[in-house]
């Protein structure tokens, strides 16, 4: 059973924010029609050619979608995505600023014609505003919301890899939608949603903005140690590994000058009584537990840790995780059937007890235009001209 089954998502998709969110919905059953640009198609196909060709990105963010190239500038291309937008439970946009309004596809032009759709935008600062003109990509948020000057070590900031801006506004953006949905369920209305990244990525600042307003302090950047707690993080052992802990409780504080490290002493230390007092002691009690921990090898560590009931882990590379014991465990890692052959990919983390995800490959550029038009009424005779022009 596929919780999304009978809903039908239209996409004006680019990039990861908006392609992730509907490969979510995807992924739980809803039939995602992504429209793209003739003979050129959404940006994310081309980052690279890692997978037979395709590109990484698009691989991970478009699987579970039908996809029709339509030229929305052209009269035919309007009026077909006004026929499909008409029977859609859901358009999604994140186009840059007022290209849908331009192109007469935006929310007020849906609705008049489909007055129960739930029209989702997905935008980096929101429609309106001093900066609602502005152009918005994962990284360029990063900076705006603070994250690369928080990130990193003291000496140098640093970008955060992943796409967490892009992947914070998919998240919202589908958890915004199943509460349209619910709410259209209980009221028979659709409405408009706004997703913005750069509030999505505010509303992750935690306690950073508590401590700021109450003691106006701003967050330096510690590297792998933490701003709020230590010890903390990824240690370097004699054998040139890591291990890695996190003290939370004066508890585990006990446990592990006690049980760890076999440094009772420094329980009666003034400097270090509290965990507030430890953090304003850092780099004193850092230089130290560093220099214990690299007097031994991981293993010992880990056997102590493990022991002590400390929250402890390994600090594994990307292969690691991918074959970790837990990955297996959890059934994480699937795989798309291709005419190019398999390609695993990391599966939908919900796990429902009735409910499944589905995983069907991506859709190369345009597959299934001729699909998506006979199924609301255009001949062949209709498509083959509409190819003539270039609509499709």
């Amino acid at each position: 059973m596929l919780a999304l089954d009978d809903i039908t998502v239209l996409s004006l998709e680019s990039g990861v924010s908006a392609p992730l969110c509907t490969r979510m919905l995807g992924d739980f059953g809803a039939e995602v029609i992504k429209v793209e640009r003739p003979n050129v198609g959404d940006v994310n196909r081309h980052w690279d050619s890692a997978v037979y060709g395709d590109s990484s990105a698009h691989v991970w963010v478009d699987r579970n979608k039908l996809s029709i190239e339509l030229d929305l500038k052209s009269d035919e291309g309007s009026e077909i995505f006004a026929e499909l937008a008409a029977e859609a439970d859901i358009v999604v946009q994140n186009y840059a600023p007022g290209v849908v309004e331009r192109l007469g596809v935006g929310y007020e032009t849906v609705s008049a014609y489909n007055d129960d759709v739930i029209y989702l935008n997905i935008s980096g600062y929101g429609r309106s505003g001093p900066y609602s003109d502005r152009k918005a990509y994962d990284l360029v948020m990063q900076g705006e919301t603070g994250s690369i000057l928080m990130n990193g070590s003291p000496d140098e900031p640093a970008k955060i890899p992943i796409s967490i801006c892009d992947i914070n506004a998919a998240t919202y953006g589908t958890i915004a939608t199943l509460l349209s949905l619910f709410h259209r369920e209980r009221t028979g209305k659709g409405e408009e949603i706004d997703v913005t990244m750069f509030g999505g990525m505010l509303s992750w600042m935690g306690y950073f903005p508590h401590k700021y307003w109450h003691n106006d302090e701003l967050p330096e950047r510690v590297g792998m140690r933490h701003h709020l707690i230590t010890p903390y993080g990824p240690y370097e052992t004699v054998d040139e590994q890591y291990i890695n802990f996190a003290i939370l409780s004066e508890a585990h504080w006990k446990a592990f000058c006690v049980d760890v490290i076999d440094r009772p002493t420094l329980l009666t230390d003034e400097r270090f009584e509290t965990n507030e007092d430890r953090i304003a002691h850092r780099e004193t009690l850092e230089s130290e537990i560093e220099s214990i921990l690299r007097s031994e090898p991981r293993d010992y560590w880990a056997d102590r840790l493990a022991e002590s009931g400390i929250p402890w882990g390994d600090v594994n590379e990307l292969d690691e995780v991918l074959d970790h014991p837990q990955t297996e465990h959890l059934d994480l890692v699937k795989e798309l059937e291709t005419e190019d052959g398999p390609i695993p990919y990391v599966d939908n983390p919900i796990s429902f007890g009735d409910l499944e995800t589905t995983g069907e490959p991506m859709p190369d550029l345009g597959e299934h235009t001729e699909e998506i038009l006979e199924a609301i009424g255009y001949s062949d005779e209709d498509i083959d001209e509409l190819r003539s022009k270039d609509v499709v």
